[in-house]
């Protein structure tokens, strides 16, 4: 999976989807995700780098841990041959299940 598809794939949810940090219209907004990179590892051949794996977090935000939304998403996901484990939990303050996992894609971070 590209990034390219990986964002066609969230968006096809119809649901707030923001990379980096949500943004405050959206803060309210349940369901909802936030997506972003965390880990560049370099894909390397005859000793020079010729791509690079990046490793995202798919943070989705919901009322309850089985929202619909995040079992579509996983199904989407799985369709794909991805199959991510998937952590939840409680944020008491804003009364919110966060569910998060991690997925590689290939970019060209150069």
């Amino acid at each position: 999976m590209n990034k390219k598809e990986l964002v066609e794939l969230l968006e096809s949810l119809e649901i707030p989807c923001n990379e980096g940090i949500q943004h405050m219209n959206d803060t309210d907004k349940l369901p909802r995700i936030v997506y972003f990179e965390y880990i560049w590892e370099p894909i390397g051949a005859s000793g020079n780098e010729y791509d690079t794996l990046v490793r995202y977090q798919i943070s989705f935000f919901s009322l309850i841990p089985r929202d619909p939304k995040l079992i579509l998403l996983k199904k989407l996901l799985n369709k794909k041959d991805i199959m991510a484990a998937i952590t939840h939990e409680y944020i008491e303050n804003t009364r919110e299940f966060h569910s998060f996992f991690a997925i590689d894609v290939i970019e060209n971070v150069n």
